[in-house]
């Protein structure tokens, strides 16, 4: 089970929290947990790869693709004959956990991207693309997914999905968040990576692409191997460290087993317990930065702007590890 809950359960504010509240000080909060140097409120990026899909995946992807692959594959591939898998000094890394794809003014950040073969999401599997984009819903966007031994990419348009609103303004530009879902003819061989492009010349030359977005696999289990975890939204500020330990602890009382964080930026002092819970298995911190924020916009709109890829990302991660 996988319970989404709004970042502003960890609000200062939190009219739970504060009822539920001891009369326990700062101090002797972390004079119980472990001391140690305190690290920049910038946690080190939390994409853990998965223990269960590694093996297959990698077995599935060293082989060459069959003809009979090739065949399937053959409408998507000769889409774009002049495409070419970009280079690593192509990508356009932003902050560290986004990748950029420039098509003119206009702009697509990737957090993340996800293969996903569940039953009820389609008849065949599809790609789960996070973005935050300036483009409108309406643009025509196109997915490049690249296969292990091919050098040219499948390309598919994308059905995009919008849940997220009207979108915030940074400069000139409206920055929306969505969901770029991608259809695959096959189910076999996995893919490995996805590229991303928009506009009207949705068919690219040899260097257009500034995005290869590896595809992340959560591989079924007959039993998910937990029966309750949280996803939290983007957060960000200052928290009194025995208000996080109490809403851990309350939550862990609700039964749940793993909390899920995703930081765009909280403060330092919040440290301590978080490098607690996670020696403990209970907490994860996802690092998750504003892609624009340099930009001096009224900082809880970034934060606003990444609740849905946050709970999104959480919970295509762990679609099969939550009951």
């Amino acid at each position: 089970m996988v319970v989404a809950v709004s970042a502003l359960l960890l609000s200062t504010g939190n009219v739970l929290l504060l009822l539920l509240r001891a009369s326990v000080q700062t101090s002797a909060v972390e004079a119980e947990l472990p001391a140690g140097p305190t690290p920049s409120p910038s946690l080190p990026v939390h994409r853990q790869p998965l223990s269960t899909e590694s093996a297959t995946k990698d077995s599935e992807q060293s082989a060459k693709p069959s003809n009979d692959t090739l065949a399937a594959l053959d409408r998507g591939l000769s889409r774009c004959p002049n495409a070419r898998r970009p280079s690593v000094n192509q990508i356009v890394r932003i902050q560290s956990v986004w990748q950029l794809q420039y098509i003119g003014v206009e702009r697509i950040y990737v957090y993340s991207a996800y293969f996903d073969d569940r039953r009820a999401a389609g008849v065949l599997p599809s790609i789960r693309v996070l973005v935050l984009s300036t483009f409108r819903r309406n643009a025509s966007i196109i997915c490049s997914v690249w296969y292990g031994g091919i050098d040219q990419p499948f390309v598919v348009p994308v059905t995009v999905n919008s849940v997220a609103g009207s979108g915030y303004r940074f400069g000139r530009q409206i920055h929306r968040e969505y969901a770029y879902i991608c259809p695959l003819p096959i189910s076999h061989p996995l893919p490995t990576d996805v590229s991303v492009l928009g506009g009207r010349d949705t068919c690219p030359g040899p260097s257009s692409y500034s995005t290869l977005v590896p595809i992340q696999r959560t591989v079924p289990t007959r039993r998910q191997p937990v029966e309750f975890g949280v996803c939290v939204t983007a957060g960000y500020g200052y928290l009194e460290p025995e208000v996080l330990v109490e809403w851990v602890e309350l939550n862990r009382l609700y039964g749940a087993a793993e909390i899920n964080l995703y930081d765009v930026w909280y403060s330092k002092n919040m440290s301590t317990v978080f490098r607690y819970y996670q020696n403990l298995g209970v907490l994860r911190v996802h690092t998750m930065p504003h892609p624009r924020a340099d930009h001096p916009s009224w900082f809880f709109n970034k934060v606003r702007n990444l609740r849905i890829i946050a709970l999104n990302d959480c919970q295509l991660k762990y679609m099969y590890r939550y009951r």
